[in-house]
């Protein structure tokens, strides 16, 4: 346990630091920039933050330690046992059962579920997000047993989502697309990989490995679907203006994101959102440890094994608390911050370039500290066989994501509609899945989750929704200062959902390019120059 600890709190610490100091050093280095509300380079919200790192590592560091003790081998454990059973059809329904289960306890869909209610988190949300997580998961393991490539199901299923977005509200959009990202996240991501795994090694035959991508990504067209059905009922109910309505009123008094205005205050937001997360974890992770509990009197996991599954649950849960304690005290009063002072100089030109170039160097920094990136690094390098190599990885999903954060304040300055990003975004990823082999297309659709972590729901979108905030001008009306909010607040995650796909299909077809434009080159340079030639040998005369 020791030495894990140790690997896991250095991977926290490269996760974690390089944000924390990229941000520090822009709060001194940017002149006239500061994050406190008197105009202090240094204050409680720079504090805070500082405060944040040792919860924040040390809760990334159990988390990931939990993560691949409970969560990860529960899904390897029902992968593994129902498909050698050849219990197909308990297969899926149980694969359904535990995608609803492990989005439930999803911490990155908690915090966008708590920006659009007025009391805590909007459970209602929460829920639809999880049966549409749990349904396409179900259909992801369909696809395993009939062996159908992934990209018919992807343009189907968003060919589907658009034609629903016709008779929807275009308002909602950006929560829709937001709801899509936040549900691959660092709970469920961890088990949806694990069970497609283990069913792909059984089911998958010839093709096995690349069936073992591209679960996460169906799950998250899964949530958009769900939630696009739910912006349909909320239309025609209206139940939009009334999250409208609560938008504006949670704005206007100042209690969208926590104010840390003196010291004194420092100490209450830790409080107050260590209770929360103790309460909010503890709601989230019960349901998928009781479906361990029963199932277990089928499974008879014993001994060591189930230990380590008990300890599992116990790290997870602590590394929870702790991540989500710091990421709420420390990131979001900072991105608050950021979007309040950009937004009061969103006038002048030069800030307009600053406020690009902020974003654009967050958003590359960001995506490189995400620690499932050196995993999906090493993945594609194998697949590839090294003709991708991991710097390449790495420098395009930074540049994706930070190319996402530049099209989202394009968007919000200019108040443009989310669907006219994200509809020719998909049309272009669907366009390249059919130009690149199968396995790229799998792992570019689970690259989507790896944008969408810690700085996409804790730092980019409080940072967006204080920028559209503090741009409302007097006279407006609550429900026009809720539109606002709803239209250009909302939608970052959404659009970095997708700019990883394009990357990671984009690397794939360079790979096969290159692998072609090389193996050309090797066959050239064994034949010689009259092997193309017909040589007509002399028959022997009949004697």
């Amino acid at each position: 346990m020791g030495k894990e600890f140790l690997v896991k709190f250095k991977e926290a610490c490269f996760a974690i630091l390089p944000v924390v100091f990229v941000i520090a050093a822009l709060n001194f280095i940017i002149p006239s920039f500061s994050l406190e509300e008197n105009g202090d380079k240094f204050g409680p919200i720079l504090t805070t933050l500082l405060i944040s790192i040792l919860p924040l590592i040390l809760g990334t560091a159990l988390f990931s330690i939990g993560a691949e003790k409970s969560i990860a081998k529960i899904g390897q454990y029902v992968g593994t046992t129902l498909t050698k059973r050849k219990a197909i059809v308990l297969l899926v329904f149980i694969g359904l059962l535990l995608g609803v289960l492990a989005t439930l306890a999803e911490p990155d869909l908690s915090v966008l579920a708590q920006r659009i209610s007025p009391n805590g988190p909007d459970w209602l949300l929460i829920v639809i997000a999880s049966v549409g997580v749990g349904i396409f998961l179900a259909v992801a393991l369909i696809r395993v047993i009939l062996n159908k490539p992934l990209k018919y199901w992807l343009a189907m299923g968003y060919g589907l989502v658009f034609a629903l977005a016709c008779m929807a509200d275009g308002d909602f959009f950006a929560i829709v697309f937001d709801a899509g990202g936040v549900t691959t996240g660092v709970v469920t991501v961890p088990f949806i990989i694990a069970l497609g795994v283990s069913v792909s090694s059984v089911l998958g035959g010839k093709n096995a490995e690349d069936s073992s991508f591209g679960y996460s990504g169906l799950c998250s067209l899964g949530t958009v679907l769900s939630v696009m059905v739910f912006n349909l009922i909320l239309k025609n109910i209206g139940g939009i203006e009334n999250i409208k309505l609560n938008l504006a009123d949670k704005v206007t008094h100042g209690v969208m994101f926590a104010q840390v205005g003196s010291y004194s205050e420092v100490g209450i937001i830790y409080l107050e959102s260590f209770l929360d997360s103790l309460l909010n974890v503890a709601i989230s992770m019960l349901p998928i440890a009781l479906f361990f509990v029963v199932y277990n009197f089928f499974l008879k996991v014993k001994g060591k094994a189930l230990l380590s599954i008990i300890l599992g649950f116990a790290y997870t849960y602590v590394g929870l608390v702790l991540f989500l304690m710091g990421a709420e005290s420390g990131f979001i009063p900072v991105a608050s911050g950021f979007g309040n002072w950009f937004a009061s100089h969103d006038g002048a030109t030069s800030y307009l370039w600053l406020f690009l170039l902020v974003g654009v160097l967050l958003g590359f920094i960001s995506m490189l500290a995400e620690p499932a990136v050196k995993v999906l690094a090493n993945n594609v390098s194998e697949v590839s066989h090294g003709v991708i190599s991991q710097p390449l990885i790495f420098v395009s999903l930074g540049a994706a994501t930070a190319l996402a954060i530049v099209f989202n304040i394009i968007r919000s300055i200019h108040n443009i509609d989310i669907i006219y990003f994200v509809a020719p975004l998909f049309i272009l990823a669907i366009g390249l899945s059919f130009l690149v082999p199968e396995i790229y297309v799998g792992i570019a659709i689970d690259a989507a989750g790896v944008a969408t972590g810690t700085m996409a729901s804790c730092f980019f979108l409080p940072l967006f929704i204080a920028f559209t905030s503090s741009r409302i001008t007097e006279g407006m009306s609550a429900l026009e200062i809720g539109t606002q909010i709803m239209r250009n607040g909302f939608g970052i995650v959404g659009i970095m959902s997708i700019m990883p796909i394009i990357a990671v299909e984009s690397v794939g077809l360079f790979a096969k390019i290159k692998t072609a434009i090389a193996y050309q080159r090797a066959l050239s340079s064994i034949l010689e120059p009259d092997d193309d030639q017909i040589i007509h040998l002399p028959l022997e005369e009949a004697m």
